[in-house]
């Protein structure tokens, strides 16, 4: 698995291979548009993401409202147990984005056991 693949917060694992975000063993149910979105927002982790980066990046080929990123929002949010008035994960930056609030962490990957050579 490649570096960065996967990440960390709070008791979430966000396995970006598989597309699949986990709370402990319990497999969270996401959109894949809503995936992409959190990807972008934990891979940049206390800084601002612009709506303009995340339209380019989420919808490349289509023109979609301000709308259908807030849905977005509002499902990882809901995933999350997070709220707008009180972020514990993503933050409403009024008018220009959003920002990733907890802190993340990448797991090291596995490392190989060596094998004792037969005689």
């Amino acid at each position: 698995m490649a570096p960065g693949s996967q990440f960390c917060f709070d008791g979430y694992r966000l396995d970006l291979p598989n597309e699949q975000l986990w709370h402990g063993s319990r497999l969270l149910p996401l959109t894949a548009k809503a995936l992409r979105v959190l990807s972008l927002l934990v891979s940049h982790a206390g800084q601002l993401v612009t709506k303009d980066t995340l339209f380019q990046a989420v919808w490349p080929e289509a023109a979609v409202s301000d709308n259908v990123l807030s849905n977005c929002i509002g499902e990882l949010r809901k995933a999350l147990g997070d709220a707008a008035q009180a972020p514990r994960f993503i933050e409403t930056v009024h008018r220009r984005g959003y920002r990733f609030l907890a802190p993340v962490t990448v797991p090291a990957p596995p490392t190989a056991t060596p094998v004792a050579p037969a005689l």
